[in-house]
């Protein structure tokens, strides 16, 4: 995951989101983009791989079926996730982004209590660490995960401070303890 912008617009306006994507991602993406039109141009305009004389369509569907994979696999590596924070109008948005189109839409922010940062175990034995923002009725939303404790913890902490709210450090089980942010 891209290391992530935290950007102060105004006092009521936050954005927070992953940024740019590496190179290497980018190169990946687009190498399933243009996989993905080719096979795409070929279904739709009759091309075979091997052409043949048996009029069975069975195969064009399965230059569809490659295509609509290597579109998905273009968007995993191009995707950006941003949230965005209305403080003035209590609203907040996580927008998925690819290119200069963004899906997302808006919905009221509980007000919110803490901000957690705490290791999370995956099904892998792995772990990551995430950034959550706590509210009302002990409910909370991730808005970020990431490898690098560095990184998580000082977004937790900036999103913490900005919110103007306590900050729980759950980053070793069993030891929590409140952290100025």
């Amino acid at each position: 995951m891209a290391f992530v912008i935290l950007r102060p617009m105004g006092k009521s306006k936050i954005i927070i989101s992953e940024g740019v994507r590496p190179l290497w991602q980018t190169l990946i993406a687009s190498v399933f983009y243009t996989l993905a039109i080719i096979l795409l141009a070929m279904f739709f305009f009759g091309y075979e791989i091997v052409p043949s004389d048996v009029k069975d369509n069975s195969r064009n569907f399965g230059v569809f079926y490659i295509a609509t994979a290597c579109m998905a696999q273009g968007i995993i590596f191009s995707n950006i996730k941003s949230i965005f924070f209305d403080l003035e109008n209590q609203k907040y948005k996580e927008e998925y982004r690819v290119g200069p189109i963004g899906l997302g839409r808006w919905k009221s922010l509980p007000k919110i209590e803490y901000v957690s940062v705490f290791r999370q175990l995956k099904e892998n034995r792995s772990y990551t660490y995430e950034v959550n923002l706590w509210v009302k009725g002990n409910r909370s939303f991730t808005i970020y995960e990431g490898l690098d404790l560095g990184t998580t913890f000082a977004m937790g902490a900036t999103t913490a401070k900005t919110l103007n709210v306590d900050m729980l450090d759950a980053t070793v089980p069993n030891d929590y303890k409140w952290v100025d942010p």
